[in-house]
């Protein structure tokens, strides 16, 4: 479906948070970040369905990031990584949001992270443990920089 279609489609069904969503992933995909956050704020107030959630967090925290509201991307990531640690792409897109929000530290100790936590098994060769060992320098930095 087009972003234009996706857009007829939200705007014949304005209370359907699915046609909003379609509308704000296809207007992401078009690289239209004003006109999808504006359908990602409205499937947030319908309530988004729980199935749904990942994939809307991730696309509305990256596109407020994108949109130069770098410190609201880390809010609602945050909170996401808070609720749900295990899921990478979370954690992956707080760490660009990070780096956006001026956190340097904290986005590379986040990323450092989310590399250790999905690696294979050896991957590391035999630094895994100082690689998670720099992990926890950086994050205590960071923190201790707040």
């Amino acid at each position: 479906m087009t972003a234009a279609d996706a857009i007829r489609a939200a705007s014949r069904a304005p209370t359907d948070v699915h046609a909003q969503l379609a509308a704000a992933y296809a207007s992401d995909r078009d690289g239209d970040e004003p006109t999808a956050l504006r359908y990602y704020e409205r499937a947030r107030a319908l309530g988004v369905p729980a199935a749904d959630l990942r994939g809307f967090t991730v696309g509305y925290g990256s596109t407020l990031r994108n949109l130069g509201r770098a410190d609201d991307a880390v809010a609602i990531l945050g909170e996401a990584v808070a609720a749900d640690p295990d899921y990478a792409p979370y954690r992956a897109f707080l760490a660009l949001a990070l780096l956006d929000a001026g956190q340097p530290r904290a986005a590379v100790a986040t990323m450092l992270g989310v590399a250790l936590d999905t690696a294979r098994p050896g991957a590391f060769d035999r630094f895994d443990r100082a690689l998670g060992a720099y992990y926890t320098a950086l994050l205590e930095a960071a923190v201790g920089a707040r």
